[in-house]
């Protein structure tokens, strides 16, 4: 129904801080995970659209047109968009982690070789 609303609201907001830090956007790479959020929810609302779960006339969400079934459509952006939002984010933590052991052990590497070449 609507589970692509979450992450494309962490897309923008990302998008958001990312123009406001730009220092520290470049750091941590936000720039993977703004692609990453704001590709996946395209792709779902392509999806949804696709499936007739979104119009293009309001109420724009087709579980809105029921008032009984607005309850059912956040339980499903706080928890299948919360598990996809996790899902997008682990990989950038990840590439994060490796990005910041791979340049230290860079370093041990290059340290080695040049002890040993003394």
């Amino acid at each position: 129904m609507a589970c692509f609303i979450t992450p494309l609201a962490l897309g923008l907001s990302i998008a958001l801080i990312k123009r406001f830090f730009k220092n520290m956007a470049e750091r941590v790479k936000l720039t993977i995970l703004e692609i990453t959020l704001l590709g996946g929810s395209a792709i779902l609302a392509v999806e949804h659209i696709w499936r007739g779960e979104v119009v293009p006339y309001p109420p724009f969400l087709t579980a809105m047109s029921n008032p009984a079934d607005i309850p059912v459509m956040i339980n499903e952006m706080t928890i299948v968009g919360g598990l996809m939002s996790l899902a997008s984010t682990t990989p950038w933590l990840t590439i994060l982690s490796y990005n910041k052991v791979g340049l230290s052990m860079r370093s041990v590497m290059k340290k080695a070789v040049l002890n040993l070449n003394k």
